[in-house]
């Protein structure tokens, strides 16, 4: 089953999956004919590939264990060259779980969120292409699952060196980089599951997916952040298409941000792709569409209205991109 999707241009996608694999796409413009497979490759380290982050044209980062990082480059502009070098770290972060490509006075930099609960942070460039600066302590001392788990599932960037992260023990965390927390909030006090995925539009809508447990309880939820990184409730909703079902997991969501509207897509344990629309912090649910087994799915928006859906299949659609003149 895919775990992560990432668009490393206009017309490819790397997919990484639970078995260790790792597959560039090409999107086809069709309604009869799906994504061609680019190129494949198996994660070094045997393990699953939970994070994909394009950090320079022709060169991405992916987990690689608990221990190691893998920089993938490609030459002569070829998806189909790919050489990779691995990276280590040190052993206490676990898994890289999430990243995003931020800077600080210009210098690129990445910041990854791992198994651990900790963010660890990296300047791109150079011999060794990544170079660890530092590590912050997120961790929620009092997760809110039964599992005591604190992987950071989401990472992204609010502007300049402010990142917010979302994490399996259930704290949103804005982050200024390079080492100070600048606050921290449970998502939901009452939440028996952790974050699964987070999505930023503007730089202060923030989207959260998690797990409904019961018919009380919400798998989508709307946050506003500020400038000074306070982050206030605007809404919630939960996603299913089955009203007795226990639970429902909300695995991945995206925002699609493009010149002719602005919604947001989510994919659910039921096999169900939903859309809606976020206007003054509360929703709109469109509707869903039912894809794919019931079977939790990665997804993946790129800016030109291409969205991508994995799980054990691949499915693309074409939402109008930047040339529609609806959302």
């Amino acid at each position: 089953m895919a775990q992560e999707v990432t668009w490393l241009d206009n017309q490819h996608f790397a997919v990484g999956r639970w078995d260790g694999s790792l597959s560039i796409f090409s999107y086809i413009e069709s309604a009869t004919q799906g994504p061609l497979i680019t190129t494949a490759v198996s994660d070094p380290g045997s393990e699953g590939v939970q994070m994909i982050a394009l950090i320079a044209p022709w060169t991405f980062v992916t987990s690689c264990g608990g221990t190691r990082l893998s920089v993938w480059t490609a030459t002569n502009n070829d998806w189909r060259t790919l050489q990779t070098q691995n990276i280590a770290y040190p052993q206490q972060l676990g898994a890289a779980n999430s990243a995003a490509v931020t800077s600080d006075k210009g210098t690129p930099m990445l910041a990854v969120g791992h198994e651990s609960g900790l963010l660890s942070t990296w300047v791109i460039g150079g011999p060794k292409i990544l170079h660890i600066v530092g590590v912050i302590n997120l961790q929620n001392p009092h997760p809110v699952n039964p599992w005591n788990l604190h992987n950071i599932r989401g990472v992204a960037v609010i502007g300049g060196t402010l990142v917010v992260t979302g994490s399996e023990d259930g704290f949103i965390s804005v982050v200024q980089l390079p080492s100070t927390t600048v606050s921290q909030t449970v998502y939901n006090p009452a939440a028996q599951r952790g974050i699964n995925d987070i999505s930023l539009s503007n730089g202060t809508d923030l989207l959260v997916a998690n797990c409904s447990v019961g018919e009380s309880d919400f798998n989508l939820w709307a946050f506003q952040v500020a400038p000074n990184g306070n982050v206030t409730p605007t809404d919630r909703v939960n996603l299913r298409v089955d009203p007795t079902a226990p639970q429902v997991f909300n695995f991945c969501t995206v925002w699609s941000d493009i010149p002719a509207g602005r919604c947001f897509f989510s994919s659910t344990e039921e096999g169900a792709l939903w859309a809606g629309t976020l206007t003054g912090g509360k929703f709109d649910i469109l509707g869903y569409q039912e894809v794919t087994s019931s079977l939790s799915s990665a997804l993946a928006y790129d800016a030109e209205g291409k969205l991508a859906l994995v799980s054990y299949d691949l499915h693309q659609f074409d939402t109008g991109g930047k040339d529609a003149k609806t959302t």
